[in-house]
């Protein structure tokens, strides 16, 4: 009875070692990390492409405005002379004859679309901005998991440590016949629990780690 009130005694001091994680929570990390995965982030890039796309038409299409305008020309010898059939009295003048025709249909059509391209960039722009606030969203989560997973990882140390440094305290007072093998046996079991949790946290920090990184691009010693 006594071991075990040893063991919830040192267990309660390890989980009193970090009460919260609030403190270890930055700002302006997430901040740099945010930054990192807008640059990264393929789907961002796939996002900007769009919008590079959509204001590249905006300008050809603006251009094709001239689509409406038709420039004719004909040529006349000098020493070539047409009779107008209609009135044979007169003759069509010799050299160039040059003309610009307007077609408003065209005109019209070309209006519409340059509208249309807008708004495809208007839309372009809304979805890269909607995924920004995702992606910021997505980055605190996964942040806050892998500070989370730090501090778990921290106290299982802690705790590991002490459930060995308990061991060691039975298996010595065991030897010289001070304590009982039940008790013994209890404090190597302890040991085993508190190692498995302790590589459980490990794993989960790795996981936490890597999920954060996916959204990164880069490996999280990176980002400074």
């Amino acid at each position: 009875m006594l071991f075990v009130l040893v063991v919830f005694i040192i267990s309660y001091k390890v989980s009193w070692a970090q009460q919260s994680i609030l403190p270890d929570i930055s700002e302006a990390y997430i901040a740099r990390l945010v930054a990192v995965a807008e640059a990264n982030y393929p789907q961002v890039k796939v996002n900007q492409n769009k919008i590079d796309i959509a204001q590249s038409n905006i300008g050809k299409n603006k251009i094709s405005y001239l689509d409406a305008f038709t420039f004719s020309y004909i040529y006349q010898p000098s020493n070539y002379t047409t009779i107008n059939v209609t009135n044979p009295a007169q003759s069509y003048f010799n050299g160039i004859q040059a003309g610009l025709f307007f077609n408003l249909g065209t005109f019209l059509e070309k209006s519409y679309t340059v509208k249309e391209s807008k708004l495809e960039l208007e839309e372009a722009n809304n979805d890269q901005n909607e995924y920004f606030l995702t992606l910021t969203n997505e980055i605190k989560k996964r942040y806050y998991t892998y500070v989370a997973d730090i501090a778990n990882l921290k106290l299982q140390t802690e705790a590991a440590l002490n459930q060995q440094n308990i061991l060691n305290d039975v298996k010595h007072r065991f030897e010289k016949g001070e304590e009982t093998f039940t008790n013994y046996t209890i404090a190597q079991s302890a040991v085993t629990v508190s190692l498995q949790s302790k590589i459980a946290a490990e794993t989960n920090l790795l996981i936490a780690k890597a999920d954060l990184e996916e959204l990164l691009g880069e490996k999280l010693e990176n980002v400074q």
